[in-house]
């Protein structure tokens, strides 16, 4: 869920709320994608890597967005906010369906 868009003189920051995966596998990952979410890790030098599900909608919502690889988001996990980039989106050859993406952390 798109919880707000915060405008600061013509820039656009959006916060997308997101929830911790616990486990990781293909089986559990394939269970996210039936339920209409979507895999994705937040990477950065540095810092440690958190394992997120994010609603599908939201992410097709902002991928048709021009530039997007460019624009930064926040990400609210809990009462945590992180500010990321979109590094990778990986969809699967022949469908629209998005299988996984990569998050770089900004800060």
């Amino acid at each position: 869920m798109i919880i707000k868009l915060i405008n600061f003189k013509n820039f656009i920051m959006l916060i997308i709320k997101a929830k911790i995966r616990k486990k990781i596998n293909k089986n559990k990952n394939k269970q996210l994608r039936n339920k209409k979410k979507i895999p994705a890790v937040i990477y950065g030098k540095n810092k440690k890597n958190i394992n997120i599900n994010i609603k599908e909608n939201i992410i097709k919502n902002i991928k048709n967005k021009n530039n997007i690889y460019k624009k930064q988001l926040i990400i609210k996990i809990n009462d945590i906010e992180e500010t990321v980039r979109i590094q990778s989106i990986q969809q699967h050859p022949y469908k629209e369906n998005i299988i996984h993406i990569d998050f770089l952390y900004t800060k």
